[in-house]
């Protein structure tokens, strides 16, 4: 199943109160058109953006979905075709009842690769998506071309319960609601913004929250990380980071075990950025991931 719907410019979503910067206000002018492709036994949502080069994999984070890389859209169709998925219980895909974990997640990348036909991806992921594609890839860990990903949380953090909760209580009021939440909350952003917010964390199902924030609480409670079984990976990665004083989820000390456990491993550090940096500092996000996706795999 393939139906194709054009999507607006400048729709956009984001992580749930994670940003602490102003917006960047200018929309894109890359146009998307929407896919619906049958993955995983449900029905999941792909905007295709025409650019120029091999295709690249836009993976979301959690609460978010496909629109949240409008600030970063133009910069990326100047190098590459676009794919950007709205995961399973986010935007306009499928909601089923459950299936909200890791490897949830990593079977439907799977298919989606599947159906999109790109054999070798390359795969771009910002938190529950850069997670997610860590999970793919422990069980494809040379068939990418390249991963980058954007401020993971490599480890569960007792706060992230609180933030879940949050979260889940945003998702379970109307769009109005959830708008005037951020504005009391946020009020220095403006109202568009908290709208575009407002309306992607209403379309997530409350049992992504509900499933992850289990999870986190297990890691938590066995301190287990997300690090001990990614040795076996080949591919190359790249982890951009901003500064946790500043809303950076990484815990510095483990992205020096990353790059020591993946040989492919390597490390962006853009200074005074949060956790959603390619809204916050498109410039230099972009300057810190377009060399590497072009430039990854060279010469195999």
């Amino acid at each position: 199943m393939d139906t194709l719907v054009w999507v607006r410019r400048g729709s956009a979503g984001t992580v749930p109160g994670d940003e602490r910067e102003a917006d960047v206000t200018s929309a894109p002018r890359t146009e998307g058109r929407r896919r619906r492709l049958a993955a995983n036994g449900i029905t999941l949502a792909v905007t295709e953006y025409a650019g120029d080069g091999p295709p690249l994999l836009l993976l979301h984070g959690i609460g978010s979905r496909a629109e949240s890389w409008w600030s970063v859209l133009d910069g990326l169709a100047a190098h590459f075709q676009l794919f950007a998925l709205d995961f399973r219980g986010h935007g306009a895909s499928a909601k089923p009842a459950r299936g909200y974990l890791f490897p949830d997640y990593a079977a439907d990348l799977a298919d989606v690769l599947d159906a999109l036909a790109i054999d070798r991806p390359r795969i771009l992921g910002h938190s529950l998506g850069g997670l997610v594609a860590l999970e793919w890839a422990k069980t494809h860990p040379c068939q990418a071309i390249a991963i980058a990903l954007e401020d993971v949380a490599l480890r569960s953090e007792p706060g992230v319960l609180g933030a879940f909760d949050g979260w889940l209580a945003l998702a379970s009021m109307t769009r109005a609601e959830a708008a005037a939440a951020y504005r009391q909350e946020y009020p220095a952003w403006s109202d568009e913004d908290c709208w575009r917010r407002a309306e992607s964390i209403t379309s997530t199902a409350p049992g992504v929250f509900i499933e992850l924030r289990a999870d986190s609480a297990t890691n938590i409670a066995t301190g287990r990380d997300r690090l001990g079984d990614l040795s076996g990976i080949h591919s190359p990665l790249l982890l951009v980071h901003g500064d946790r004083a500043t809303g950076s989820m990484l815990v510095p000390d483990d992205a020096a075990r990353l790059t020591a456990l993946v040989p492919n491993a390597r490390l962006a550090r853009v200074p005074t950025a949060g956790h959603t940096i390619h809204r916050d500092h498109p410039a230099a996000f972009l300057a810190a991931v377009i060399p590497f996706l072009t430039t990854a795999g060279e010469g195999d």
